[in-house]
């Protein structure tokens, strides 16, 4: 476990999976991440890579052969190695194995970065294709986050709000309806519809809110964006590059919904960023 900190607030990082296991405001006592409670829940903020979802029965066509892998691919299951700290920055990184290439054939490097600033902590991702073939992946987030914040307070006491008004496109409340900023939360909607989904928002940033506290994630650069809980204490907001549909094992993945290439010998950067308040 490393530590980054600053006067006001802390971020820890593990190296299973590379995911945050706290962001806590020192002055105010809250804790922002959730425990990952295996009752509900075990992860924490998975990284999705390189896949988004899962296909019928776990199989992926890769280069004419079948392959295993998943829900949500392997990076959320992997060992990262630390590779450099300061006192405000961690970053990590995931290197093709034998583990990876039985599920991936594919030689490639994840790196993380995330660097505290304030109260925001920004999280920077870098793909390397280390192979002599074109890459073809997915890539999404998926960070839980504490809801309620406060043990006197109920998950319904907070709400979704957009940093634009927006026509929502997807799965979940407000869908196609007139123009909104808010989403009321409530275990009921998630019953109806267990991940809301909505594609091409117009809103560089989401928040969850009861008014006073909460969490804002940047959005840029994502095209879909999903909110999950399992009626548990915690709230999943989720920047996706793709779709998680369930897909035939006989497609090819390249032909699959929203999937990246990678040249050989090339690198993609993407990232994004988490705001307490």
């Amino acid at each position: 476990m490393m530590r980054i900190e600053n006067n006001r607030y802390f971020v820890e990082v593990k190296e299973e999976a590379a995911e945050i296991t706290s962001f806590y405001d020192k002055e105010l006592e809250i804790e922002y991440i959730w425990s990952g409670d295996a009752t509900y829940w075990k992860g924490r903020n998975p990284i999705l890579f390189p896949i988004i979802g899962s296909s019928y029965n776990k199989k992926y066509m890769f280069q004419g052969e079948l392959y295993e892998m998943g829900n949500h691919g392997f990076a959320r299951n992997s060992i990262f190695h630390f590779v450099e700290k300061t006192n405000d920055s961690i970053v990590l990184c995931l290197e093709s194995n034998q583990e990876t290439l039985a599920q991936y054939p594919f030689h490639f490097k994840l790196y993380v970065t995330y660097q505290l600033t304030e109260n925001e902590l920004s999280i920077g991702y870098r793909i390397e294709n280390c192979d002599d073939k074109i890459m073809p992946f997915n890539f999404g987030l998926h960070p839980a986050f504490n809801c309620p914040l406060q043990k006197s307070e109920h998950f319904e006491d907070y709400w979704v709000e957009f940093s634009n008004e927006e026509i929502l496109h997807g799965f979940g409340p407000h869908e196609d309806l007139a123009k909104t900023k808010h989403l009321p939360l409530s275990y009921e909607g998630f019953e109806k519809t267990p991940t809301w989904m909505y594609h091409n928002l117009k809103s560089p940033y989401v928040s969850y809110t009861n008014g006073e506290h909460g969490v804002r994630v940047s959005t840029v650069g994502f095209p879909v964006l999903a909110f999950w809980t399992p009626k548990a204490p915690f709230l999943c907001i989720e920047p996706w590059k793709g779709l998680g549909r369930k897909i035939e094992e006989e497609l090819p993945f390249e032909e699959r919904d929203a999937v990246l290439s990678l040249e050989p010998g090339k690198h993609y950067l993407t990232h994004y960023s988490i705001s307490v308040f």
